[in-house]
């Protein structure tokens, strides 16, 4: 498994990561023995970046983490990253502090490597994302809870560019596919928000790029139906974005696919968000061991051929 830098943190991650979400859901609502042997699989290929939050399932995938990484000796090996929500009304710097120390506890470890803001960025809410917020996250770093803050690139494209390039965020979540490629290419961005060309400024702002949804949240399967434990995928995160519309437009992608003599639209739209330059790690949400399986196999054959990915381009 290649393993990239995540910006100027200093820090090395895999390219393909470990997400814990409960969109994906076997670190949510999978079976312990299941959530080992996936982890134990990830580590043995080489994916060393776990993704969880204190929303995933209330707090489980954030315990189920921790248990299983303890279970495996195998905190040494990884590096994690955890977020937060603010609630507008909330102090921001006792609330970071806070949420921090009681995921901290589900984890059952002293620190975590990163801890992003969760928030979705708004043009009026910049001063306070910069400001008391910002503070916040410096508190914490500061206290050894953390190395490293992030915030997940969600919200106004604007603002979400000013804040990149601001510190003392060092990382970035970043809505990134085949289907709304404009973060990685601005004004691609198939009918959906124009992310502007996100991850050149993160990456030119010396900023880890943590790719979000580059799955949009299973639709880029291109089939009805989800796994057992997968979770409802939601509205979509983005604006003009809905999960069945996505999968209309994989469908479309899902030739091209077999053109490129590729295994499936997934491979397709995994092999994509590791192709562009700027990229740390690609996050995908596991359902099950198969889907970590066939993530690691896809991952392993590395990016697109820039045909390819032109031939992507051309149909956002």
């Amino acid at each position: 498994m290649q393993e990239r830098e995540l910006g100027r943190t200093g820090l090395k991650v895999s390219a393909l990561g470990f997400g814990c979400g409960a969109v994906g859901g076997l670190m949510v609502l999978g079976e312990p023995a299941e959530q080992q042997r996936a982890v134990a699989r990830a580590l043995d290929a080489g994916v060393t970046y776990f993704d969880t939050a204190a929303s995933y399932g209330n707090g489980r995938s954030e315990e189920n983490l921790g248990r299983v990484l303890r279970e495996l000796n195998a905190w040494d090996r990884v590096v994690v990253g955890t977020k937060t929500r603010v609630d507008t009304l909330e102090q921001p710097r006792r609330v970071v502090r806070q949420s921090l120390e009681a995921s901290l506890e589900r984890l059952g470890h002293d620190s975590v490597d990163v801890f992003h803001y969760h928030n979705g960025i708004a043009k009026h809410d910049l001063g306070r994302v910069l400001g008391e917020v910002a503070r916040g996250f410096e508190d914490v770093v500061a206290a050894g809870m953390t190395r490293h803050a992030g915030f997940t690139g969600l919200g106004d494209t604007a603002a979400i560019i000013e804040v990149v390039r601001a510190d003392p965020y060092e990382t970035v979540q970043t809505y990134f596919n085949m289907l709304n490629p404009s973060a990685g290419f601005a004004g691609r961005s198939g009918g959906q928000q124009d992310f502007g060309g996100l991850i050149d400024t993160a990456a030119s702002a010396g900023r880890g790029v943590i790719v979000i949804r580059v799955l949009a949240a299973g639709a880029a399967a291109a089939r009805d139906g989800r796994a057992a434990n997968a979770g409802d995928p939601g509205p979509g995160l983005v604006s003009g974005a809905s999960y069945q519309t996505d999968i209309e437009r994989a469908r479309q992608l899902a030739s091209l696919a077999g053109e490129l003599g590729l295994d499936s639209p997934i491979e397709l739209a995994l092999r994509f968000g590791l192709s562009k330059p700027g990229v740390s790690t690609v996050l995908v949400g596991y359902s099950n061991f198969e889907h970590l399986e066939e993530a690691i196999r896809f991952a392993e054959r590395g990016p697109l051929p820039e045909e390819a990915v032109q031939r992507v381009l051309a149909s956002a």
